[in-house]
């Protein structure tokens, strides 16, 4: 199970081993996901996450999210979420690419 001890300490490292850009998105066992702008707290039995909002009806993931991503097309509109640690199915962390063109990506300035 991912914890709070993985939000503290590993997923920095994760992100920072996938080089200078990276995209973290936190699948949940209900299917839905967060993709994350930055984690906000780190709390005993839940994380906040500050999260990308979906784009249009986006609740799996579309097949071209990483253009969406990758693309340069930024998502303006962040909001919280409060993430209970036995919901979450696993955080998958995506290298990216450096673009001249703003993104949406783990840390990003808005």
């Amino acid at each position: 199970m991912i914890d709070a001890e993985y939000f503290r300490k590993r997923l920095t490292r994760d992100v920072a081993a996938s080089g200078e850009v990276a995209v973290v998105e936190v699948r949940l066992i209900t299917g839905q996901f967060h993709r994350v702008h930055s984690v906000l707290g780190v709390e005993d039995g839940y994380v906040i996450l500050e999260t990308y909002e979906h784009r249009g009806n986006e609740i799996v993931g579309k097949e071209n999210w990483q253009e969406q991503i990758f693309g340069g097309k930024t998502a303006h509109q962040v909001s919280r979420a409060m993430v209970p640690y036995e919901s979450i199915l696993d955080v998958v962390v995506v290298m990216g690419r450096v673009g001249a063109q703003s993104r949406i990506g783990f840390g990003t300035q808005s």
